[in-house]
């Protein structure tokens, strides 16, 4: 297995994202976690929240379940996935979590080539040529949307879903991806997919404003 890329060499230098987020579909995943908060605390602490204010009648141990879940969400996330923030779909706690990837890259080369390459728009080992279309949103201009369908070592066919835009004026490539096994959990999803990318901003890097 190849080591994980240096992200801080691949980041945007001028651009990040602001994203107004429905918070009650979407759980952000941070990469760091303030003073006093870890891993574990951060998953026990959503998952206890998420159930209570779902209405939903529940038991400590689906708390517990759904608390295993997002810790384990997080471990396998920063450092071993190509991204700068992560969303958790979950607008029902019985629900599955489905992971949204955000990647702020810097752009460089060729606009189109650049957003097919983030999207898989030419995967070869796609078990049929994947749809890419162009999708448009207020704040991000035209970028590419494109789904895909691949199979597991084992045989299962998973669906790849990503969307690519490049912000000439903060020179950055903004991906969100995800990808499920459940066909259905992710056509479910997409409406807020595409509520969230088009509630997603590129703003100038935080630290340039100083």
């Amino acid at each position: 297995m190849s080591e994980p890329a240096d992200l801080s060499k691949l980041t945007s230098k001028k651009g990040w994202v602001s994203i107004d987020y429905d918070e009650r579909t979407w759980i952000p995943c941070p990469p760091v976690f303030p003073a006093g908060i870890d891993r574990e605390s951060f998953a026990a602490g959503v998952a206890r929240i998420w159930w209570e204010q779902s209405g939903i009648r529940h038991k400590p141990s689906d708390v517990g379940r759904l608390a295993e879940m997002l810790s384990m969400i997080h471990e396998g996330t920063y450092g071993k996935i190509p991204c700068h923030l992560a969303f958790i779909h979950l607008p029902d706690p019985r629900l599955l979590p489905l992971v949204l990837y955000v990647g702020v890259w810097e752009a460089v080369g060729d606009k189109n080539e650049q957003l097919r390459m983030f999207c898989h728009a030419a995967d070869p080992e796609a078990v049929e040529r994947p749809v890419a279309e162009e999708f448009t949103t207020d704040r991000l201009g035209t970028g590419l949307r494109v789904i895909r369908y691949r199979n597991l070592p084992d045989g299962a066919l998973y669906a790849g879903l990503a969307y690519a835009w490049r912000s000439a004026e903060y020179e950055t490539d903004l991906l969100l991806n995800t990808s499920s096994e459940d066909l259905g959990r992710l056509q479910r999803a997409i409406p807020d997919i595409e509520d969230l990318a088009r509630a997603t901003s590129v703003i100038p890097q935080p630290d340039l404003d100083d």
